[in-house]
Parts: C-alpha cells; structure tokens; sequence
C-alpha cells in the first residue's frame, strides 16, 4: 500500500511541477472556468472541438496541486477523443 501511496504522490508532484496541456489555447472553441470558492483554485480549460472530436484541450489557471495535477491528467486523457468517449469519462 506505501508503493501505491508514493506512486500517486510522485504521479501528482510530477504534473504539478511540469503540467501538460498548460497554456491558453488560441484556437479554442469552447473554454469552462471553474472556482473552488473553499480553497481558491481557478482554472480555465479551452476545447478546440471539430467534427464531434477533441482536437485540442488546454488549461490555465492556479490552485494546490492537486487540482493543476488533475487537470494536466484530465486534458492528457482527453485530446483526440470524440465527444461521446469524453462525456463517458465524467460518467
């Protein structure tokens, strides 16, 4: 069980220093800005969606790292999905 604990540190520290998809997405079609008004995390995340695909996903903001960590994941596992595969990883 610590193997797995360190892992998902190691797994959270990683994104948090050197978070993917990090940037404003200039050709964006859509974009969703979240708060958490408990904690003070804001990110913003940018969705360039052509013919009913992700073909770009991005994300700025600030927050712990936790939740920079979880949105670097969350735009990773999400490029190149269509739009159905995407709203079924949210199910």
């Amino acid at each position: 069980m610590d193997q797995i604990q360190e892992l998902y540190q190691q797994l959270i520290l990683d994104h948090n220093r050197n978070p993917k998809n990090f940037k404003k997405l200039e050709s964006a079609n859509r974009q969703c800005k979240g708060f958490n008004p408990l904690c003070g995390d804001q990110i913003v995340v940018y969705l360039n969606i052509e013919n009913d695909r992700v073909q770009d996903i991005s994300f700025e903001g600030s927050g712990c790292a936790i939740s920079k960590a979880s949105a670097s994941i969350m735009t990773t596992i999400l490029k190149d999905k269509s739009v159905k595969e995407a709203k079924s990883c949210f199910d």
